[in-house]
């Protein structure tokens, strides 16, 4: 029952629709030849204006090409006339189409005033040229004469004439064909008017009836739709109907069913997903500790090398002073200092070679170069720099050590750091005039090498903290405040990883004796070490 009515009304509606729409079609393309014939009109207002405009242009410049003989004014004319006939064309072309229209009333009076403008254009330019002709054989009276005829006779009583009736002509039918556009629009004004208010009367007729079949279906779709909205998903909708409605009601409760399914398998998908977010949120936490961690590392270790980059250059700066100072040095004195100069040198490229390792490497963790290193010797010339250190604050560097060799396996620049280490801070921390001994002994298999000053001590509360990084006594802070505590934590890490150990004594106020302990190796070992190499 529903579905005739329901076709009954649309066959209506279809036919009543097709009706309207033949009529507004017709309505239509009424106001369309009306609206084509005034744009034709106003486009040939608008070529009649620029026609006028570039012929009194070209006129001018024409007059002015009389008056001179610059090349600007001949481009100008030139430049001038072509815009002139690019207007004249386009007028032409205008008239031509309008011709062809099926409503066009003036076509041959168009034709005739176009061909009238070629005409008067052609004989301007003859006209022009005579008078041109003229000026050149020098009659230059009689070509303004001439000019002046032409521009009274012929442009200001016949060109402007015909120019002010073409646009008049023009203006007129533009007005016409827009009056005429005007009628047909109110008229379909009217029957669009008339065809809406019949619309309306048959909609709300067919309306009513229909509503009255559909209200109860719809009310219970809106309630279902309202159940599931407000997230009620085990709501069905009770429409037993046999007709549309009860098959909408039916696909509505197996939609709602779906939309349960999905919406638990979201759940289950989101809760997956949190917990794979958690693991990549914690796995993003270790990964940011550990670049943390590498980054601390990396600025320990710069401020470590920089930290040891004063010694060697103190050093060098001392011995090339005192070798400039002295007088009446032979060339092995000179060689000697050269010499020493060379090896810290050497000792600053190690730590420049740290650097770029760290650069390249991301890690702070020293290499080492290991060979057999003779520690006597290696003492020996430490002793020299801390004399050359301790010259400055007038204190004196003894040194008590055999002179046979002392051989230890290890990396030499790395060993004389941790010398250049112990003697920097005797040197820094010692009372100007005091003295600083440095003696070599073996223990066993052991060498031993201390070194004792006569500073400002150590306080007891604070020899347990004296390797750890940072670390500064109270008293060494109150001493000087440009330290960073850093070179002990490094001389301790060189010599674990040399097997060997430092410690200290000290008394506040006294001084302090730091023992550097490192392994020796046999003649034997030293020859298998030189056999493999």
């Amino acid at each position: 029952m529903f579905r005739f009515r329901l076709a009954i009304v649309i066959v209506v509606s279809f036919c009543f629709v097709l009706l309207l729409g033949v009529a507004l079609y017709w309505g239509s393309n009424q106001v369309a030849g009306h609206f084509q014939r005034s744009q034709m009109a106003y486009e040939a207002f608008d070529h009649y204006e620029r026609l006028s405009q570039e012929a009194y242009r070209h006129f001018k410049q024409r007059m002015d090409r009389l008056i001179t003989t610059s090349p600007t004014a001949a481009a100008g004319v030139e430049s001038s006339k072509q815009r002139l006939y690019e207007a004249m064309q386009e007028l032409r072309n205008t008239a031509v189409a309008e011709n062809h229209t099926e409503d066009s009333q003036n076509k041959p009076a168009e034709l005739e005033r176009v061909a009238h403008f070629t005409a008067f254009l052609d004989a301007s330019q003859y006209r022009f040229n005579e008078v041109e002709r003229l000026r050149q054989q020098g009659k230059n009276e009689l070509a303004v004469k001439a000019l002046s005829k032409f521009s009274e006779e012929e442009i200001d009583g016949k060109f402007q004439p015909l120019i002010d009736a073409a646009i008049s002509a023009e203006r007129e039918k533009a007005g016409k064909a827009k009056q005429e556009m005007e009628d047909w629009v109110a008229q379909s004004r009217w029957i669009a008017i008339l065809a809406s208010v019949i619309a309306a009367i048959f909609s709300l007729t067919s309306g009513v009836l229909l509503l009255r079949g559909v209200r109860k279906p719809i009310e219970a779709l809106m309630k279902g739709t309202d159940e599931i909205a407000s997230g009620n998903m085990d709501y069905r909708i009770a429409l037993n109907t046999r007709d549309e409605f009860g098959y909408l009601a039916s696909h509505f409760n197996q939609m709602a069913q779906e939309l349960e399914f999905q919406q638990n398998k979201l759940r289950e998908g989101r809760a997956v997903l949190e917990k794979r977010v958690d693991e990549r949120t914690s796995e993003l936490h270790q990964l940011n500790k550990e670049l943390k961690r590498m980054d601390n590392e990396r600025r320990e270790f710069l401020a470590d090398i920089s930290h040891e980059l004063r010694t060697p250059i103190t050093v060098i700066r001392g011995e090339a002073e005192v070798t400039l100072r002295g007088q009446d040095r032979d060339t092995e004195e000179y060689k000697d200092a050269l010499h020493r100069i060379v090896e810290l040198s050497m000792q600053l490229g190690k730590y420049v070679n740290d650097l770029l390792f760290l650069a390249r490497a991301e890690t702070a963790n020293l290499q080492f170069e290991w060979d057999n290193v003779d520690l006597a010797e290696l003492v020996a010339g430490a002793v020299e720099n801390f004399q050359v250190m301790a010259e400055e604050n007038s204190i004196s560097v003894s040194l008590n050590a055999s002179t046979e060799p002392l051989w230890v396996h290890g990396d030499k620049q790395r060993l004389r750091q941790v010398l250049f280490i112990l003697g920097d801070n005797a040197c820094r921390y010692s009372k100007a005039g005091g003295s600083i001994a440095v003696a070599l002994r073996v223990n066993g298999k052991r060498a031993s090498v201390s070194l004792t000053d006569q500073g400002i001590g150590i306080p007891v509360q604070d020899l347990e903290h004296i390797f750890d990084r940072h670390f500064r006594s109270r008293n060494a802070l109150a001493s000087r405040d440009d330290g960073k505590g850093l070179g002990l934590p490094m001389a301790k890490s060189i010599l674990k990883a040399h097997g060997g150990s430092i410690t200290v004594t000290s008394i506040e106020n006294s001084g302090s004796t730091f023992t550097v302990m490192l392994p020796l190796i046999s003649a034997e070992q030293d020859d298998n070490q030189n056999n493999e190499t």
